[in-house]
């Protein structure tokens, strides 16, 4: 009985982690902190991403509470007659007390801080703030990663999606060693990018990613 427990613990269990649709957002300038809808165009990838995951093995479907990402994972999981768990463990970075402002701005008020971000080292960059009440790249994968602990636990064999946003999945893509930071530089996660993760022997691996360009 326990050596029949021990061996299921060690089927893979594959995670496809998906970024949301365009958004209005994406095109009027993001705000962070904001909660905008999907455009036309991201409902139209919506339905062509539902459609390319067809060939694949879901067992299970989880998203953002942000409306962006619930309605791309709605499409998916209505194509598959699934139900969505919501989980604000995977909700979009979290910018403190710059909530509110487009990111032009802030990227215009905080030049320095940026550039300076480009000169870093990869650990400096991992825990970069631009102010000090914000989530760091590093504090966004140490809120993911228990979430993912948790339900590949729970989908022990199975096959999971979970839709969330770009800096989720850049602080995955990072702190699993796909890529460094000035590797993928803004807009490199595209709306419907994906990371395919496997975990085996508890042990997080990314096998493959689409609709992301890394930087050579």
């Amino acid at each position: 009985m326990a050596l029949g427990k021990k061996k299921a613990r060690m089927k893979k269990t594959v995670l496809y982690v998906v970024r949301h649709g365009e958004s209005e957002g994406n095109i009027n300038g993001d705000i962070t902190g904001a909660n905008p809808p999907l455009t036309a165009r991201g409902r139209m990838q919506a339905h062509e991403l539902a459609q390319s995951l067809l060939q694949l093995k879901i067992d299970a479907v989880y998203s953002s509470p942000l409306v962006r990402a619930h309605h791309t994972a709605q499409v998916i999981a209505d194509s598959r007659n699934l139900p969505i768990t919501i989980s604000p463990q995977i909700k979009e970075r979290y910018f403190g007390s710059l909530e509110g402002k487009k990111g032009d701005e802030v990227r215009s008020l905080y030049k320095q801080k940026y550039d300076a971000f480009e000169k870093a080292t990869p650990e400096e960059q991992l825990t970069w703030k631009v102010v000090d009440d914000m989530e760091s790249f590093i504090e966004v994968y140490n809120r993911v990663i228990p979430f993912f602990d948790e339900i590949t636990e729970l989908h022990i064999g199975r096959s999971i999606l979970l839709v969330s946003h770009a800096h989720v999945l850049l602080s995955l893509l990072i702190n699993l060693g796909f890529a460094t930071f000035n590797e993928l530089p803004f807009g490199a996660i595209k709306n419907t990018g994906s990371i395919a993760i496997e975990k085996e022997n508890g042990v997080y691996k990314i096998s493959s990613v689409s609709g992301i360009t890394k930087k050579i």
